[in-house]
């Protein structure tokens, strides 16, 4: 972990405060931000804090059938949504906290990436008072029930890694809308691994609010890297590729629904150019 903190520690790091009232949109952005590290319009280490409406969010390489109740999902208008890294399905609602991080591809290992970005997680937990442990490679527990998960996927040319903190999420509907994954039947797709969860709300027996914990976060990104985030927007050219992932992929039942390849921005076919850790 130590090399990856070296090899950031005195980089300026920009804060993109960027939520939409979508889920697809919201994961477009994920990837863009990433799209641009590859072309090397973006060469500053990204920080976002980040909120979804209702959602299940499927790793790239899981089957909705096999994760989604999706009948209590119209039911409870919950949004279906793909992200482009691997690992399992998560929901998110308006009390879920999602933190991204993206960078220039580690010189570190996948693990120390890894460990690095999830201890960020782990001390802002701690400074809020929740005695908490990582079980890695990518989850946190707080009494043996899961409040966070992570996903990574590195690149050529760039790493990202995002998590989803239960802050005053709706546990019920999380069980509701993802019921079926429970059955581990064997199958070529990506399979979600269940364990019991928990929220903030519930572990410090006081309600929550997201913000709270994104300020906590980035506080405990600052002292750890010794510099204030700067304020950001999205670029000229991470908004144009945002418009074209969101139009061409995201917002496409073939990729939310299906996973289909073929899908990526610009003229790349096929897999797109990276390697997903699943979770």
């Amino acid at each position: 972990m130590s090399t990856l903190v070296t090899q950031v520690k005195n980089v300026k790091k920009r804060k993109i405060d960027c939520t939409y009232p979508s889920a697809l949109l919201n994961l477009a952005v994920e990837e863009t931000i990433a799209r641009n590290f590859s072309t090397g319009s973006q060469t500053q280490p990204t920080v976002r804090l980040w909120v979804n409406p209702k959602s299940v969010i499927l790793g790239r390489f899981q089957s909705v059938r096999s994760e989604v109740d999706l009948v209590q999902c119209h039911l409870n208008d919950v949004q279906i949504a793909r992200r482009f890294t691997g690992g399992g399905a998560v929901f998110h609602d308006e009390g879920t906290l999602n933190f991204t991080i993206t960078s220039a591809r580690p010189e570190s290992s996948l693990l120390e990436f890894q460990e690095a970005n999830l201890r960020l997680v782990l001390d802002a937990l701690g400074n809020l008072g929740v005695r908490c442990s990582a079980s890695p490679p990518n989850s946190i527990l707080v009494e043996g029930r899961k409040i966070c998960g992570a996903a990574c996927a590195v690149g050529i040319d760039f790493g990202i890694w995002h998590c989803s903190v239960l802050v005053d999420t709706d546990v019920q509907l999380l069980e509701s809308a993802l019921a079926p994954s429970r059955s581990m039947a064997k199958s070529r797709f990506v399979r979600s691994k269940w364990q019991p969860v928990t929220t903030l709300s519930n572990a410090l027996r006081r309600r929550v609010g997201v913000g709270e914990v994104a300020r906590t976060l980035e506080s405990t990104i600052e002292a750890r890297f010794g510099h204030k985030l700067e304020a950001s927007r999205l670029s000229t050219e991470e908004e144009e590729c945002l418009q074209v992932l969101y139009t061409q992929k995201y917002s496409l039942d073939e990729w939310n629904m299906e996973g289909e390849r073929g899908f990526v921005y610009g003229k790349e076919k096929g897999r797109a150019n990276h390697t997903t850790i699943a979770v």
